[in-house]
């Protein structure tokens, strides 16, 4: 058993104060991922003795129990963990059933789960239930045992939801074994998040590492994976995960198959991200110009906010909805551990998510699940998040003295000069007492004896020597008060009528003024196809003899125009060595482009018509006969002429108008009349 888990537990059972995950992910040589997951580890034992659980707030740990708890006893008695929780005697039952070959028998499952033969079965009837849940049936076969029926992705889902449940599994007798391939696992998966530019969140990275165990795991029972979509072009994680085929073989110790390496492929693309790079998608179009569409419909329903301007919103959404997509797909679960705080705190705001939501999945052909729904509230949430600010809030102070006006005005300038407080009043006993009643502040400073109940009191001397001032000082300290505009404009609403633009042009003002404009993000002018694409831009019946000089065309065009820099033609051609196949996004036509920091210096697009079709290296779409050159500053700014081009390119008598015309004017024609 790894000593791990035991000296961390008694490590922070002797603390004094707070620790950092990562401090403590350094002094044990692991991940800070690693400290989360022993965390987990950890409150699981903790709760099997009723012993208070192990707290994380924003990094930080501080664990209080005045009697640590044994860990290391409690680890090696698997049996009296499993028996004395009926949930994890489920998950254990669960996680056997769905690990063991076919025909296994009731003695089988006593082993591995250590429990009474009578428990067992009682136990079996609900985990009976859960497998038909998942459409998966736990059939008796007379004189050979059970066998477990269902589609074979299906299993595999349910029994990683399962040990998601279960994360004390590879501490237990039997386990530990699995310990060395996890962190081979682990190391692998890093590998290819790096090559293919990704970070995972930690959640999801720990779900990936279970679907490929599970994988492995029920490879040994032979049971595989059937793929029945053929595929005409892969992905970066695919493309990666198939040139390590052997490496993978040699991790789970057997031969393991294309369809095999395409499924843990699609698990990668089915995790949420925390950091990517630019991944390209047959679908990379589509999800640009919809997430555009989806913000500005939630937009409309919130007058006084302008989710429009936030970029950050933009690209969050975007890069959430490629996973959310493909776990959907896969018909994966995923729960958000922030599930009720949406609903409770942004109830309006998850409304009009679900509503619009709808924009999406029915232009992507999918269902989202609430759960997953709340994921995409969680973006706009941020975003309301960033429009607020905090301003100092000076504490309120009453000042009651029975020694007359001037002293009290002594006081109270003695006072204001050595605090940042707002002196609201200066009273005699009497009258203070009673305006104390209708009115609040933060404390009462008092030359007499005097106890309130509703609010602190210092007692000083007039003079107010440095003990009274270090007795005021416990109680003034800065006091932050949180500014929303949108808060400030329900205000001016209750006083005047504002229609929509009115409503956005007074919160633009009231953000400069309030001087949030450097912390927030200008929206920047959508020009039209028809303000960017002019004559010189567009080159026709272009002799390329391969797809780069096809593609360093559309780049000249654009570095002519001033649109970018020289080295903008270079990262065109870099991007389409990584993702060729998808820079073809309809049959016969391709859209080069690089990233925005290449060397983009403002929106524009250029049009190329080759003399002779050049190949791109898609199956279905190539010869390309239109190289449509992409230069974009943001991700946003270009995309309303990109629905336009998308719109005009949607019709095939179009198409050809393009490919056939003999002067650039009959492009700019079908360009400026908007067919």
């Amino acid at each position: 058993m790894d000593n791990r888990l035991p000296n961390l537990y008694s490590l922070l059972a002797k603390q004094t104060s707070s620790f950092q995950i990562s401090e403590l992910a350094a002094r044990f040589q692991v991940s800070t991922r690693t400290i989360y997951n022993d965390i987990d580890k950890l409150n699981e034992l903790l709760k099997t003795v009723d012993a208070t659980e192990i707290m994380i707030e924003k990094g930080h740990i501080l664990y209080v129990n005045e009697t640590p708890v044994d860990i290391e006893k409690i680890l090696f008695k698997d049996s009296d963990f499993i028996n004395s929780d009926k949930r994890v005697r489920k998950i254990r039952i669960l996680e056997s059933v769905l690990l063991l070959p076919d025909n296994f028998s009731s003695e089988d499952l006593l082993q591995r789960t250590l429990v009474s033969k009578n428990t067992l079965l009682n136990d079996l009837r609900s985990v009976r239930k859960e497998l038909v849940k998942n459409e998966i049936v736990l059939e008796t076969i007379p004189f050979k045992g059970y066998k477990v029926i269902g589609e074979e992705a299906k299993i595999r889902n349910l029994l990683v939801a399962t040990l998601e449940q279960d994360p004390l599994l590879f501490e237990s007798t039997g386990f530990e074994k699995e310990k060395a391939s996890l962190a081979e696992i682990d190391r692998l998966i890093e590998e290819v998040n790096e090559m293919i530019g990704i970070q995972l969140s930690d959640q999801s990275f720990q779900k990936v590492k279970l679907h490929f165990w599970v994988t492995m795991k029920r490879l040994e029972v032979q049971k595989s994976i059937q793929l029945l979509e053929e595929k005409d072009i892969y992905n970066k994680e695919e493309q990666i995960l198939l040139t390590r085929k052997e490496q993978v073989s040699k991790l789970f110790s057997l031969a393991i198959s294309e369809e095999e390496l395409l499924y843990l492929a699609n698990k990668l693309s089915e995790a949420s991200i925390t950091k990517n790079q630019e991944l390209m998608t047959d679908k990379w179009l589509t999800f640009n110009l919809i997430i555009e569409q989806f913000i500005t419909a939630v937009d409309q329903d919130f007058s006084e906010i302008d989710f429009t301007i936030d970029q950050k919103l933009y690209e969050g959404l975007l890069n959430h909805l490629r996973p959310a997509y493909k776990r959907t797909l896969a018909k994966e679960t995923i729960e958000n551990p922030m599930y009720d705080y949406v609903l409770d705190n942004y109830y309006l705001l998850h409304s009009s998510i679900c509503k619009h939501i709808l924009l999406i999945e029915k232009e992507l052909k999918v269902e989202f699940s609430d759960q997953e729904i709340s994921f995409f509230t969680l973006f706009f949430a941020a975003s309301l998040e960033r429009k607020k600010f905090f301003v100092p809030k000076k504490t309120k102070i009453v000042i009651i003295c029975n020694a007359g006006i001037s002293t009290s005005e002594i006081l109270k300038s003695k006072i204001k000069n050595t605090f940042q407080v707002e002196v609201v009043g200066t009273f005699g006993a009497r009258e203070g007492i009673k305006w104390l009643s209708d009115h609040k502040v933060d404390l009462v400073v008092t030359t007499i004896p005097l106890e309130l109940k509703s609010v602190p009191v210092v007692q000083v001397n007039p003079y107010l020597s440095d003990e009274d001032r270090e007795s005021i000082h416990r109680f003034v300290k800065p006091i932050f008060h949180e500014v929303n505009v949108d808060h400030l404009l329900a205000i001016v609403k209750k006083y005047t009528d504002l229609n929509i633009q009115e409503a956005k042009s007074l919160s633009n003002e009231l953000t400069t003024y309030l001087n949030l404009s450097q912390s927030r993000e200008k929206k920047e002018y959508q020009p039209m196809l028809k303000e960017i694409l002019t004559p010189e831009l567009i080159d026709l019946n272009y002799s390329a003899k391969n797809r780069d000089e096809a593609v360093k065309r559309s780049g000249e065009l654009l570095v002519n125009k001033g649109l970018a820099t020289s080295a903008y033609i270079d990262g065109m051609i870099e991007n389409v060595e990584v993702n060729g196949t998808y820079i073809v996004i309809a049959p016969g036509i391709a859209m080069p482009h690089a990233r925005p920091e290449e060397g983009a210096l403002d929106v524009g697009f250029s049009i190329v018509t080759l003399k002779e079709p050049v190949v791109f290296g898609h199956p279905k779409n190539d010869p390309v006969k239109i190289v449509i050159g992409l230069c974009a500053i943001d991700h946003q700014t270009h995309l309303k002429a990109l629905a336009e081009l998308v719109e005009i390119l949607s019709s095939e008598e179009n198409i050809e108008c393009f490919i056939n015309a003999k002067d650039k004017k009959e492009i700019m024609d079908i360009v400026e009349g908007g067919k």
